[in-house]
């Protein structure tokens, strides 16, 4: 038997229904995984199957906003049937029904409740199925398969060989039973190579044979599988004995401690004692400087030792108040040219009004009187004409005037704002020794920006190593790390370069005994390995005696070839045979 397909709905990651067929209609696998989600597929049909406890739905249970239902269908092919396992989750129904080509028909329905103390009379049906029907048990089983990461269809495979028991020994009936009924009806002492009859019952009790050798074939290779895992499972005592040798080794003296416990505050003390490290080296390095500071204060600047906090501002105010300076000084050599400009704008302007007032307008007056001989036409002309120059150019000329004022107006406060800068500048010079002429300036500013740049440093390093300090001296860290030097300092040296790989390991062995331990093999899965085992033992023999008798019967020692070959030239002269009597043949 095996599994054909798996159809699941509100299961975490498959809320949404979703269909698996792990073969085509051809019989070749078409569907495999590995990783956590051939783990995940395998226990879900494990779980359609025999059913899951309340802790296990909520590790199936996927988001129940996208979809309300949880349920699995199974469906098994058995020989030329079909078993079709459902089961709901969240009402704990489940229905199974046998199928084939004929007809189907429900071999179970109704509640099964995993977990609760009450009798499953859905395994007593399952009993009938299956040889084992605690799910445990098959996880225990294949527990190794699962460890070794093997995909889903090695899972399958081995889960398929531990539901075939049943169906394979029921084969094995039948086959013991069809024996007798051709050991009695087989007469072959009076074999008739011409007698049609005779020929075809032959054939039929070879082609019988075959099928009793290929059943033989087919349990032996599944007795050796189970042979295997009852060899696996035995051989986890061994896999403990390596484990703790290898633990005493290299782990004797934290052996007995948690791991995970060991491996955290360990690693935690190894982290204080490198911040610990780092801070007294990195405490080291800036007191150095600081003394390097210093004695370069001390020696190279002594002359700036006792100047207060407030020479910086002095010594920016200085630099800001020169710049300032020295821009009014350019606005106003820039004013004082466009004054000039001005100037000699308004002078030209007023002499081109008192030559068209005083000489033009007599000349209108002088051209008129020619040309119109009156008076009462001159008089008023000649006005006219004066009126037009003396407010034509007035204009201009006192636009220009007026723009004169206010640039000798910004000259002025231009000049109030210089002096009140160089009076600054002047008070600073008398406050600061270095600052009495700017030549001097110039030479002192780079050494003073240097010993400011160092004043800087020394202070920022002062702070730093205040914190350090304060670091270092924290109760809480101190006592740490003596708790942990004092439990461990005889255990690990925390200074190894591999520690946490040591670790790790230590951890992966610890993790792995305790996995042995916690699955240690019970009697009953023992038991049932071998009893299918012996079964399996019992139905070779029976089934190598039956070879026996019917090889026997057949007289098939005497033709010292393989029933393969026998069977061949049997059919050869049935057909023959009935060529030459004009029957039409089948084979």
């Amino acid at each position: 038997m095996r599994i054909e397909s798996l159809q699941i709905s509100g299961f975490k990651g498959y809320e949404h229904a979703t269909s698996i067929n792990f073969f085509d209609e051809h019989g070749n696998l078409i569907f495999d995984t590995d990783g956590e989600e051939r783990l995940f597929i395998f226990e879900a049909i494990l779980g359609i199957i025999f059913g899951f406890t309340p802790e296990e739905k909520k590790k199936f249970r996927g988001d129940q906003s996208v979809n309300q239902t949880f349920t699995g269908l199974v469906t098994l092919a058995l020989d030329q049937k079909t078993v079709f396992i459902e089961r709901d989750f969240e009402t704990d129904i489940i229905a199974c029904l046998l199928s084939d080509s004929v007809s189907s028909r429900p071999i179970f329905q109704g509640k099964d409740l995993v977990g609760n103390g009450y009798s499953r009379p859905y395994l007593d049906m399952l009993r009938s199925i299956f040889p084992i029907v605690d799910k445990s048990l098959y996880l225990e089983i294949l527990q190794d398969e699962i460890n070794e990461g093997k995909s889903l269809s090695s899972l399958l495979n081995a889960l398929y060989l531990l539901f075939s028991p049943r169906f394979n020994l029921n084969k094995v009936r039948f086959l013991i039973s069809k024996s007798e009924e051709y050991l009695r009806a087989l007469d072959t002492s009076r074999l008739d190579s011409k007698n049609l009859d005779q020929l075809a019952q032959f054939k039929d009790c070879l082609v019988f044979l075959q099928s009793i050798r290929s059943m033989r074939q087919q349990l032996k290779e599944d007795q050796e599988r189970f042979n295997r895992l009852l060899n696996k499972i035995r051989r986890r005592d061994i896999q403990k004995n390596e484990l703790l040798k290898q633990l005493e080794e290299s782990y004797v003296t934290i052996m007995d401690q948690n791991p995970i416990l060991l491996r955290a505050e360990i690693l935690l003390w190894k982290s204080l004692t490198q911040m610990k490290e780092k801070n007294q080296k990195d405490l080291k390095e800036l007191r150095r400087r600081i003394d390097e500071i210093e004695q370069t204060l001390q020696i190279d600047f002594e002359e700036y030792n006792q100047l207060p906090d407030s020479v910086e501002r002095d010594v920016k105010r200085f630099e800001e108040d020169m710049e300032k300076a020295n821009n009014l000084k350019k606005k106003i050599e820039n004013i004082d040219v466009e004054i000039k400009m001005n100037e000699m704008k308004y002078n030209t302007w007023k002499t081109i009004k008192i030559f068209f007032v005083v000489l033009v307008a007599p000349l209108s007056f002088v051209l008129s009187y020619i040309a119109f001989s009156s008076w009462f036409l001159i008089i008023p002309e000649a006005f006219f004409f004066f009126l037009i120059f003396f407010f034509l150019f007035g204009h201009y000329h006192s636009k220009i005037r007026e723009k004169l004022l206010n640039l000798q107006e910004d000259k002025d406060i231009f000049r109030k704002h210089l002096y009140d800068i160089q009076k600054d500048i002047e008070a600073l010079r008398k406050k600061w020794f270095f600052l009495k002429d700017d030549k001097n300036f110039e030479i002192q500013r780079e050494r003073l920006r240097e010993y400011q740049q160092l004043q800087h440093e020394l202070k920022r390093l002062r702070r730093k190593e205040q914190r350090i300090v304060q670091i270092l001296n924290q109760p809480n860290i101190t006592r740490q790390l003596k708790a942990f030097q004092e439990k461990y300092s005889s255990m690990v040296d925390v200074h190894r370069p591999d520690l946490e790989e040591y670790l790790d390991k230590f951890v992966q062995l610890k993790n792995e005994l305790s996995s042995i331990e916690g699955s240690s093999v019970e009697p009953p899965v023992i038991q049932e390995l071998q009893k299918i085992i012996e079964d399996y033992q019992q139905a070779l023999k029976q089934l190598k005696t039956v070879d026996e008798d019917l090889s026997e019967r057949l007289h098939l020692h005497q033709y010292n070839l393989p029933i393969d070959q026998i069977l061949d030239a049997v059919k050869r002269r049935i057909k023959n045979l009935q060529m030459q009597r004009g029957i039409q043949f089948e084979y």
